[in-house]
């Protein structure tokens, strides 16, 4: 290490505030309710060579980590001072951008003629065209059909605005006037960012300030390989689902293999299903991305609280991630909905090592950030409104040390919820209720975290709701431990009313005025055995009107009832209950029936040798040959636990 420990802490909170001083620098001048209000923003400082050295933890979301600059800058060279590139095309940037309304802004900054680093910052910005307002529908079939995509290119060149660049984004918006506005937040942050690195080196001399980002680099390294050494060496797999890919009932499934070796990892997706017809794909270009392994990234960040948070971190971990998989998808795969294979990778991921310590991982949480979006019509410019009615999250999973947080799960990157009061201001919309929801938390000797439910009236003609990432309305968050799975997510249309239905996850809406849109996030799920929860705090619960007597009785053993007009512990009863109860674990996982019922067909066996034969075809064509293999096997098959044999013959039918 070049730089001696007390400067390069100095250095280190030098560069932390000058990156989140960007991203408050666009949460306070942006446009929209997606980045001022949900904070779907980030900013960081990237080294000559493209890693992010610095990354707020405090500011935006949390999940970029890890990602390089240097592809999406090496398309712009020669870069020179006042240079700013602009880029959302996931496949030309090896996955810097991960899908199109991800708008990324970048800005070389040079010292005497030396590139010494980058300032970076993205949003996610309102429209960029495609299929919907809002550009993202899960059913879209390729990335054609999810917008404008934009190449790393020059915005600004040598300071000053390229005027074609900006009005080829104008022409391709639905909401040009509030992509500008945050475009132009965007900008300010980064040139405030180069201001700052040019007063930091007439400080501290610019031999100090490029040691100091390798040194911090470094640093990141080692104590992540410090947090890794401590897991026990050895194979670790599992697998997540998510629902379905909206066009066949056939799960999605996510399966990892955690190779953990002297302090280095290598996550192994192999087995892992075909990239689908729809937006439910992660572009990689198989290389090591942080959308892959997030939740091991906040396993080290939470092991070792004063680790620098930058790349460094992500060093020891190596990926394997087939061409053709959901993980390195082939283009022109759509990507819009690429946050929902994030989230359940990081379920798999941190199920994978539970297997090894479990006493030091969470129980599932709701798997899903569902950004409901609504729409409507602008009949004086021709345009169309939007806003984030909410990033609908969900419980947390408990912890072997506490609670799962109630209504925002940890895999969730630190989306903020919407205020009501800016929502109506913003949009013509009457929200009913937005609370949390009681009995939807997986029971444990620690809860999972409660889900969320929000009613919303439509009142305006022609208003469109989406809701990207919608998941768990089938398969539970699952309990670990001993902890029991979390509740499912639900949407209804109109509760309450002689015209109620029950609708499936929600693509693109086309709801009238009056009507009453619901949503019902999961709930986390539980950690250890829930008898052995102290009685007084499931009591607290049933107070509070999160959790009803019959469940306190039946998930916890404790007794309630009313005395004096308050709700009171019958200790008695409740011993005699915990008595008859067993507390032993029968199982480390808590799955839930459906999951539990499907893997009773579909075992891990035979889902790996699927995923194998899969792999021998051009990729566009294994999502189809899935489902059909799928359907196959329900036909020679019904309710058989089926082995890799079973699938050689299914494929051989079909070959």
């Amino acid at each position: 290490m070049k730089t001696d420990p007390a400067t390069l802490e100095i250095m280190r909170s030098y560069y932390n505030a000058i990156a989140a001083g960007m991203g408050h620098i666009i949460e306070r001048t942006s446009f929209t309710t997606f980045v001022k209000e949900s904070a779907d923003f980030a900013t960081a400082l990237a080294t000559p060579s493209g890693e992010f050295f610095v990354y707020p933890k405090t500011v935006g979301v949390t999940i970029f980590l890890g990602l390089s600059l240097q592809r999406a800058a090496e398309a712009c060279e020669p870069l020179e001072p006042g240079d700013i590139i602009i880029t959302n095309e996931p496949y030309s940037t090896d996955g810097l951008a991960t899908h199109l309304p991800d708008v990324h802004v970048f800005k070389p900054i040079f010292v005497d003629g030396e590139l010494i680093s980058y300032a970076w910052a993205f949003v996610h910005c309102s429209d960029v065209g495609g299929l919907v307002p809002s550009s993202i529908s899960p059913e879209a079939t390729d990335i054609h059909q999810e917008g404008l995509r934009i190449p790393p290119v020059k915005l600004y060149k040598r300071g000053q605005a390229n005027a074609d660049v900006h009005m080829f984004l104008n022409a391709n918006s639905r909401a040009p006037q509030l992509n500008l506005g945050d475009f132009n937040a965007m900008v300010a942050a980064v040139n405030t960012a180069e201001q700052r690195m040019h007063t930091l080196v007439n400080k501290f001399g610019v031999q100090a300030v490029k040691d100091s980002m390798q040194d911090l680099m470094d640093q990141g390294e080692l104590r992540a390989r410090k947090v890794i050494e401590q897991i026990p060496d050895g194979t670790y797999s599992f697998a997540d689902y998510l629902d379905d890919d909206m066009v066949s009932d056939t799960p999605v499934r996510l399966a990892v293999s955690v190779v953990v070796k002297d302090g280095s990892i290598t996550l192994d997706f192999s087995n892992c299903d075909p990239q689908v017809r729809t937006a439910f794909n992660l572009v990689t270009n198989g290389k090591k991305h942080s959308f892959l392994f997030q939740g091991l990234i906040n396993y080290i960040i939470s092991s070792d609280p004063f680790i620098p948070v930058n790349g460094g971190i992500t060093r020891p971990i190596s990926v394997v991630a087939p061409a053709g998989t959901l993980v390195n998808p082939v283009y022109p795969a759509a990507v819009g909905v690429r946050h929902t294979i994030t989230m359940r990778l990081y379920n798999a991921v941190l199920g994978a090592l539970a297997k090894a310590i479990p006493n030091e991982i969470p129980a599932a949480g709701a798997g899903q950030s569902a950004i409901v979006v609504m729409s409507t019509p602008d009949v004086l410019s021709g345009s169309r409104n939007m806003a984030v009615v909410q990033p609908m999250g969900g419980g947390g999973g408990g912890n072997s040390d506490m609670d799962g947080a109630d209504g925002i799960d940890h895999a969730s990157g630190f989306l903020r919820n919407t205020p009501i009061e800016s929502l109506e201001q913003h949009i013509e919309v009457l929200v009913h209720r937005y609370e949390l929801l009681e009995n939807t938390a997986g029971a444990g000797l620690h809860r999972g975290g409660h889900a969320i439910r929000l009613d919303f009236e439509i009142r305006e003609e022609g208003s469109i709701v989406t809701a990207r990432g919608m998941e768990r309305l089938r398969f539970h968050p699952w309990g670990l431990a001993g902890g029991q799975a979390g509740a499912l997510g639900q949407v209804t249309l109109n509760p309450g009313r002689s015209n109620e239905r029950k609708l499936p996850k929600i693509s693109v809406l086309h709801p009238v005025p009056g009507d009453v849109v619901s949503i019902q996030s999961p709930g986390g799920g539980g950690w250890g055995s829930p008898f052995k929860r102290d009685p007084q705090d499931v009591l607290e619960e049933v107070r509070a009107g999160l959790l009803g007597v019959q469940q306190a009785e039946n998930l916890y053993g404790v007794a309630v009832r009313v005395q004096d007009g308050v709700w009171v512990m019958d200790e008695a009863l409740t011993g005699q209950y915990r008595d008859e109860k067993n507390w032993e674990v029968a199982d480390l996982w808590d799955f839930g029936s459906a999951r539990e019922a499907y893997e009773a067909i579909w075992t891990s066996e035979a889902s790996d040798s699927l995923a194998q034969l899969l792999q021998q075809l051009p990729p566009t064509q294994r999502a189809i040959r899935k489902q059909l293999v799928h359907e196959r096997a329900k036909q020679i098959y019904p309710q058989q636990k089926l082995s890799a044999a079973c699938i050689e013959q299914l494929w051989q039918d079909l070959m």
